[in-house]
């Protein structure tokens, strides 16, 4: 249940609602939130089946902008907690801790994107739209505040139905977008990690990398494959030396590369060093 709103909630509101089906839209809902618990970077985006990301309102740090315009936009996207967990139909509000592998701060993904952003905590609504596009609000904070307390935290999920609605509410522009020809990004990302490497590493040696590109850091992907953490550092080595390269973001890149490249059902490892 949504406690008695503030006078000054209670005019973010107002104005969300009166700008639906402006442009303003979004950041109006984003002063809402903010009335609501207030954070320092946030941001509103669709996954459509057929297109790449699509950002509606940007509204992140500094920090937090120009490795969203990188290494996220550029393909990063398609294996964060946020991106998965929408295409797997998981709807609600969420703190990142809840969404994300166990022992995510430790992953490769961690470090790549979420210790270079300068955010030190999140939380992230993952709603519809009113054609079914999954939409995401992530509101995070850095260093210039503390972590979202509990009490923050339950008042943002409260306020989930009041968002969701909101969202199915809005006309986005991403509703109005021409479908790319017949290109899941999903399915397209999966189909490519399931040939990924099939030409050079072992059927567990692309179970690890799978892993690792998901998020999964070294101790959860030896928990989730039932093997000791030398047994998967001794795979992870190998997996390097067989694919020519010596850093995890290196073997981000390579699968990036892939995932550029039209999906089949062989490895595009084979095109890439043709």
């Amino acid at each position: 249940m949504i406690a008695q709103l503030s006078s000054e909630q209670t005019r973010c509101l107002t104005d969300t609602l009166a700008a639906l089906g402006s442009e303003d839209f979004g950041a109006r809902l984003l002063a809402f939130l903010r009335a609501a618990v207030n954070f320092d970077s946030a941001i509103i985006m669709a996954y459509p089946e057929d297109a790449k990301l699509v950002v509606l309102t940007n509204e992140l740090s500094a920090g937090d902008r120009a490795v969203f315009d990188g290494a996220y936009s550029n393909g990063l996207y398609l294996l964060s907690p946020l991106y998965l967990q929408a295409r797997s139909g998981r709807r609600g509000c969420f703190h990142i801790d809840e969404i994300a592998p166990e022992g995510f701060t430790d992953s490769e993904f961690f470090e790549l994107y979420y210790s270079s952003n300068g955010a030190i905590d999140q939380l992230a609504y993952i709603c519809d739209s009113g054609q079914g596009t999954p939409l995401v609000i992530s509101v995070e904070r850095t260093e210039a505040l503390p972590v979202f307390s509990a009490v923050e935290r339950d008042t943002l999920v409260a306020l989930t139905p009041l968002v969701s609605e909101l969202l199915r509410q809005q006309r986005w522009p991403v509703e109005d977008m021409e479908p790319a020809p017949a290109l899941d990004m999903h399915a397209h990302m999966e189909q490519v990690l399931s040939v990924f490497g099939s030409s050079t590493l072992t059927p567990r040696e692309r179970e690890v990398v799978r892993l690792i590109l998901k998020g999964y850091p070294s101790k959860s992907v030896a928990r989730e494959l039932s093997i000791s953490t030398q047994t998967e550092q001794v795979h992870r080595k190998n997996i390097y030396q067989k694919l020519g390269i010596s850093s995890h973001s290196e073997l981000f890149t390579l699968f990036f590369e892939a995932i550029a490249r039209p999906a089949g059902s062989t490895d595009p490892l084979l095109t890439l060093r043709a």
